[in-house]
């Protein structure tokens, strides 16, 4: 034998000794166990929104439980719900099963409460979870780029704020065409916070706006028996007897004009008030406190009220495309009370509202309609809102929580409930 082969035989040798002698190691060395979780059956989660005129039980339907089951879940419910006047708008969710089967529903009626109905066996359970409320003084601070409403949501707020703000100043500001870029506006106001996000808003304790240069201030105060109201810096109220427009925020069509062209009968006719365009169904305010002299269809003026108001004047709102609750003739309605809904009834060509303003019977240009102010504060009650005026509205020039020493002393020192 070469030395070749016996240096390959020896290997080999040496190889199968090492075997024999690990395998009795390798055999008592225990062998991983592969182990799984069981996994979840799969389930459906349905939301739903109560919608008006609808009832409970087919919101309950819509969410996935059967007509034969619908007594169960409405009793459950009903031991925390009071089923006779629940809420259009309310929030449902429901779980079902991978058999089909409904196994629990979340109502929420609103951002207080949420009521949960579940199955236990052949039972339906229910109770409620009340959630935990945080109220916090907070200065909003924000500047105007394309819109008011943008400008309001750009700081992460709801844009209810932007509503409050076109409410506040809406004697003085003319929020459909004299809102610019660079505008700024500042709001002290109570955010009601839920689960770390802000649920809702209390009345606005101070704001400001900037407009063209020139700033605009409020202040909320209470005189003695009477309710709170806005003024100015210096004690004069914001409210005027006329509102600069009727609604809210749209955009002008169509102006004043001793010889318009006429959109559809092509002919150049006066335009005794201002077009306003809005989707149809935007709320229509009265500009001012006055009677319904007339509500109902007029011709070319389509659906149409007029108003009567102190000092001669009257207010005529056209082509309305329904008519608000209790509008008729001889009711009272108040400054900025809806009185109808933007359409396109009678003359138009889309939807928008007509409105003119006239002065013993003589047509006044609605835009350059004057805004004599309410009375002002007696002078008896002026010190004490010059004291509050002065604790408010500097908190307006930084932006974020107000400190709580502060807001303890506001509270001590407020006309009003501080905390709605």
């Amino acid at each position: 034998m070469s030395l070749a082969e016996r240096c390959l035989a020896a290997l080999a040798a040496a190889v199968l000794l090492l075997a024999r002698w690990s395998a009795p190691a390798e055999a008592a060395r225990p062998r991983p166990v592969l182990t799984m979780r069981p996994l979840g059956l799969p389930v459906l989660v349905r939301q739903e929104v109560l919608k008006s005129g609808e009832t409970l039980g087919q919101l309950l339907t819509r969410l996935g439980v059967p007509n034969q089951e619908l007594q169960p879940w409405l009793a459950a419910v009903q031991g925390q719900l009071d089923l006779h006047s629940v809420p259009a708008g309310l929030a449902g969710e429901s779980v079902i099963d991978v058999h089909g089967a409904v196994v629990s529903v979340r109502l929420s009626p609103g951002w207080r409460t949420t009521v949960v109905a579940e199955r236990s066996g052949e039972r339906v359970l229910a109770r409620r979870e009340e959630r935990t409320i945080e109220r916090e003084l907070f200065v909003v601070r924000g500047s105007v780029r394309s819109s008011l409403f943008d400008a309001v949501t750009a700081t992460g707020e709801g844009e209810s704020l932007a509503l409050e703000l076109a409410d506040l100043f809406q004697w003085d500001i003319d929020f459909h065409r004299e809102v610019r870029t660079g505008d700024a506006f500042a709001i002290l106001i109570e955010r009601v916070r839920a689960a770390g996000r802000t649920v809702g808003y209390g009345p606005v304790v101070a704001a400001s706006y900037t407009n063209r240069g020139r700033t605009f201030s409020a202040v909320h105060f209470a005189v003695a028996g009477a309710h709170p109201s806005y003024y100015d810096g210096y004690g004069s109220p914001l409210r005027k007897q006329f509102l600069r427009a009727p609604l809210r925020f749209s955009r002008i069509t169509s102006r004043y004009s001793m010889a318009r062209l006429h959109p559809i009968l092509g002919t150049r006719l006066p335009h005794w008030g201002v077009d306003y365009g809005a989707p149809v169904g935007t709320p229509v305010m009265a500009t001012a406190d006055g009677v319904v002299a007339s509500a109902g269809e007029n011709g070319g003026g389509g659906n149409m009220v007029e108003l009567r108001h102190a000092g001669g004047f009257a207010t005529t709102y056209m082509h309305l495309s329904r008519f608000a609750a209790g509008i008729r003739p001889g009711a009272k309605v108040e400054q900025g009370q809806a009185i109808g809904y933007v359409g396109a009834t009678g003359l138009a060509t889309g939807p928008h509202l007509d409105y003119r303003v006239t002065q013993n019977g003589r047509h006044l240009n609605p835009l350059g309609l004057g805004r004599d102010p309410a009375p002002p504060l007696a002078s008896d009650q002026l010190p004490a809102f010059t004291v509050w005026a002065r604790r408010v509205l500097p908190l307006l020039s930084s932006g974020g929580p107000v400190r709580a020493e502060q807001v303890a002393a506001l509270a001590d020192a407020a006309p009003f409930p501080l905390h709605g």
